[in-house]
């Protein structure tokens, strides 16, 4: 049974360069539109705009699609702008003047393909590959017909799915939809898809499991899926992607169409790491659970990150820490409890409260990489409020607007900057009071960096540790 659902996904892509089609109903489809959606399936890309023609329709993040359209059959010119360092915008409208030139008031365009729509088909429209070599793949499906009547008055009770393999990662795998509990062989296998493949098939409503294995290895699943529904006479793509910092999965699953969201790896794990920016500390052990026996993490010294490690699954709410000098565990410097989130990556910070005690600062992290920008973390570790400047270097500070405003103990969100360097500045809130800097940084496209504002012994001045790619 694999073989020939192989050997009907193959030959069409290979041929056509589409996914394989079903049709149920009778009767012409000539008088039935095309239908188009669009899909951001590019890992290293920030949002893009989806045009068709020149008319924009939506913005699309990564893992997302549009809604679904119908349009006039007719060859169309297909285009996702992006806005990338340099462009002179905010906001992207396509080619506002079409006259084919880019000018400073319009995004740039990243990718663009040509597609011929005619009446009684379905098209998606995927931007896939890397920012450095992007393409846009277009499927082709004669449009299914459900039934709402049957000789017994009910009318279908199944529904459409359509996968596709849109990872750079996960090379080709086999792909199974069943009910829960089911016991996978390789006779159930719905369909084997390489990279850039996808295929279009039928199922009964109900519930299932979505699960991804190696070809021919039904017992070596590295995605499983929650349970999930699917309803009589509707459509669902999921779009096999690669893993993001939602989830520490490596693989994403986006499902589009008639229903939205992530479906998420039901066995996905939790990692945790700590960071030592506590200036008046010295090296410290970090243990879990009131279990002295063996540090979670040992012997973190200032401006450490340690590696993410796997916490059980019964102490994420709360996991207790205790932290003590290193290799010293009768003297107790503080004890923290954090919650943290099934599935996520998090970093907890060790920092320097009023009067050099310790206290600690939770973040949820950022893991995936925009490959044409970097991404900036700001963080306040003092007992005032601050004012960030991160600017391009040289620029006057005065007459710059600030970057992030945090109170004091806080965290900001992570930020989008241009490749290039930087001045950073602090400042007392809502003064221009200088207490750090200047100090020049260099960032790169796709490089994830952290500036922790710290606390020194002259309280009107502050400092700064830079972690992440700074120290690289």
């Amino acid at each position: 049974m694999k073989s020939a659902v192989v050997a009907r996904i193959l030959p069409v892509l290979l041929a056509l360069g589409v996914v394989g089609c079903s049709h149920k109903g009778s009767g012409s489809d000539d008088a039935v539109k095309p239908t188009l959606v669009a899909f951001n399936a590019a890992s290293d890309m920030t949002d893009v705009m989806f045009l068709r023609v020149e008319e924009v329709w939506s913005s699309i993040a990564y893992g997302v699609g549009t809604s679904v359209r119908s349009v006039d059959p007719d060859t169309y010119e297909l285009h996702f702008d992006a806005l990338l360092p340099g462009d002179q915008t905010t906001a992207c409208a396509g080619d506002v003047d079409k006259d084919g030139v880019k000018d400073a008031n319009e995004c740039t365009r990243v990718a663009t393909k040509s597609a011929n729509l005619i009446n009684g088909h379905e098209y998606i429209a995927a931007l896939v590959g890397q920012f450095s070599a992007l393409n846009v793949t277009v499927y082709d499906n004669e449009a299914h017909v459900f039934s709402t009547t049957t000789n017994g008055g009910t009318g279908d009770t199944d529904m459409q799915v359509q996968f596709f393999n849109w990872s750079n990662k996960l090379g080709t795998f086999d792909v199974y939809i069943e009910p829960p509990g089911t016991n996978l062989s390789a006779t159930q296998v719905k369909a084997t898809l390489a990279p850039g493949q996808g295929f279009t098939g039928m199922v009964e409503q109900g519930t299932y499991v979505l699960t991804l294995t190696p070809v021919g290895d039904p017992s070596n699943p590295f995605y499983l899926s929650q349970n999930f529904d699917v309803t009589e006479r509707t459509r669902v793509g999921f779009a096999i992607l690669d893993g993001t910092n939602e989830s520490t999965s490596n693989v994403k699953v986006s499902r589009f169409r008639d229903q939205g969201g992530d479906l998420f790896d039901r066995r996905t794990q939790t990692l945790f790491r700590m960071s030592h920016v506590a200036p008046s500390t010295g090296n410290v052990d970090a243990f879990a659970q009131e279990n002295y026996t063996a540090p979670l993490f040992a012997n973190v010294a200032l401006k450490q990150t340690t590696d993410y490690t796997l916490i059980d699954p019964a102490n994420l709410n709360p996991l207790e820490l205790d932290f003590t000098p290193a290799g010293n565990v009768g003297v107790l410097l503080e004890r923290a409890q954090v919650s943290l989130s099934t599935g996520s990556l998090s970093t907890l910070f060790l920092i320097n409260a009023a009067n050099s005690t310790l206290n600690t600062l939770l973040a949820v992290d950022t893991a995936r990489r925009i490959a044409p920008y970097a991404q900036l973390r700001l963080m306040n570790t003092l007992t005032q409020n601050l004012d960030f400047y991160v600017i391009p270097h040289a620029n006057n500070v005065f007459t710059s607007t600030v970057t992030t405003a945090l109170s004091a103990s806080s965290i900001g969100g992570s930020q989008l900057f241009a490749p290039g360097d930087f001045d950073v500045y602090l400042m007392r809130t809502g003064t221009t009071t200088i207490v750090y800097g200047p100090q020049e940084v260099h960032m790169v496209g796709g490089g994830l960096y952290t500036i922790v504002g710290v606390p020194t012994a002259d309280i009107s001045r502050a400092d700064i540790l830079q972690l992440g790619d700074f120290q690289n």
